[in-house]
C-alpha cells in the first residue's frame, strides 16, 4: 500500500461516526421535504410525508435516548463522586482522631516520665554531693555522664510536651510587634552569641504580624538558637533576618541567613521531621525536635517553611506569617 493511500485511510478512520451519521439524515431529510413540496404525484407526496413522519420520529426517539444516556451517566459519576467524598471525608476523620490519639499518648507519656527522671536528677546529685572528695576520676565522670543525660532525657520530654500542646490548646491571637519580639530573643541568646562571637543583624524593616505571641517567639527563637549553635568557625561568624512579601495573600516571607557549616541537600527536607539531624561534623546538644515544632506552628498558622543551604556556604531558612490587619 502507498503512503499516500495510507494517509487517505487513516483520514476516513478519523472522520467522527455521530457528526456523520446526524449530517446525512439531516441531508436525506431536506430531500424528502423538498420532495415533498415540489412533487405532484399524489402518491408519492403521501409515501415522501410518511418517509418524513418516520424520520422525526426516528430523530425523536434518537435525541430521547441521546438526552437519556448523558443524564444517567452524569448521574452515575454524581454517585461515583459523592462516594469517594464520603470516604475521603471518612479517612480524613480517622486520621484526625489517630492523630489526636498520638497527641494524647505523648502528652500523657511525657507527663509521667518526668516525675521519676526528676527523682533521680535529684537523687544522684545529693549522692555526688555527699560522697564528695571519697569519690575517684573515674567514679565522678560516670556521675557527670549521668547528669547530663538526665539533663538531656529532661530537655526531650519538655519538648515532646510542647510539641503536643500545639493544635491541641488553643492559643489567644493578637498584634504582634516582630522588632520587641526579636530584640527580647537577642537578648536572651546574646551570652552564647557572645561565646561564639555572632553578630545579628535586621536587614530590613518587619511589619506587624497576626497570631501567638508564643508560637511565634518559639520559632523565631529556635531558628536563631540552630543558627547560632551551628554557625561553625567562619572568619566572621553572622546571622542577617530579613523580611519580604510573601507571594500567599496576606502574608510575608522571613528569612534567616547565616554563615555557617550549611546543610546537604539531601537533609533540606528530612530535618523537618521528629528526631531528625543533620549528621555533620559538629555535635551540639539537642533533641530533634526544635524544627518539627517549627514546622507544625507554622503550618498550623497556614504557612510553609524550607530551607535553601550548602554545605559551607550557610543556611537560609525561609517561613510564612500572617501580617495584622492593615499592615503593608
Amino acid at each position: 500500500m502507498g503512503r499516500s493511500e495510507a494517509s487517505q485511510n487513516k483520514k476516513k478512520k478519523n472522520i467522527p461516526f455521530f457528526p456523520l451519521i446526524i449530517f446525512v439524515g439531516m441531508l436525506f431529510t431536506v430531500t424528502l421535504w423538498d420532495a415533498y413540496l415540489h412533487g405532484t404525484d399524489p402518491l408519492g407526496r403521501e409515501l415522501v410525508s410518511s418517509l418524513i413522519l418516520i424520520m422525526g420520529t426516528l430523530f425523536s426517539i434518537s435525541a430521547g435516548l441521546f438526552s437519556w444516556s448523558i443524564e444517567s451517566r452524569r448521574g452515575m459519576l454524581e454517585r461515583q463522586v459523592n462516594e469517594r467524598t464520603r470516604e475521603l471525608n471518612e479517612k480524613n476523620q480517622e486520621l484526625a482522631e489517630k492523630n489526636q490519639e498520638i497527641e494524647q499518648f505523648i502528652h500523657t507519656i511525657s507527663h509521667d516520665l518526668k516525675a521519676p527522671i526528676v527523682s533521680i536528677q535529684g537523687f544522684a546529685s545529693i549522692l555526688k554531693s555527699e560522697l564528695g572528695s571519697t569519690l575517684n576520676e573515674g567514679q565522678t565522670n560516670y556521675f557527670s555522664r549521668i547528669l547530663t543525660n538526665l539533663k538531656y532525657m529532661n530537655s526531650l520530654i519538655a519538648d515532646l510536651l510542647e510539641l503536643s500542646r500545639i493544635g491541641r490548646i488553643e492559643e489567644e491571637k493578637e498584634e504582634v510587634d516582630t522588632i520587641k519580639v526579636l530584640e527580647g530573643l537577642v537578648a536572651e541568646l546574646k551570652p552564647e552569641m557572645d561565646r561564639r562571637r555572632v553578630t545579628i543583624e535586621l536587614k530590613t524593616e518587619f511589619p506587624k504580624f497576626f497570631g501567638s505571641r508564643k508560637r511565634l517567639e518559639q520559632v523565631f527563637l529556635n531558628l536563631l538558637g540552630n543558627a547560632v549553635k551551628y554557625i561553625g568557625t567562619p572568619e566572621c561568624p553572622k546571622i542577617e533576618v530579613g523580611c519580604s512579601e510573601s507571594r500567599k495573600s496576606g502574608f510575608s516571607e522571613i528569612w534567616i541567613r547565616d554563615n555557617g557549616i550549611g546543610i546537604k541537600k539531601e537533609y533540606q527536607e528530612k530535618i523537618f521531621q521528629m528526631f531528625q539531624r543533620a549528621p555533620e561534623s559538629i555535635k551540639e546538644e539537642g533533641t530533634g525536635i526544635g524544627l518539627n515544632i517549627v514546622k507544625k506552628i507554622v503550618e498550623l498558622n497556614g504557612g510553609a517553611v524550607w530551607v535553601e543551604s550548602e554545605p559551607g556556604k550557610g543556611s537560609t531558612f525561609f517561613f510564612e506569617w500572617t501580617k495584622a490587619c492593615g499592615t503593608l
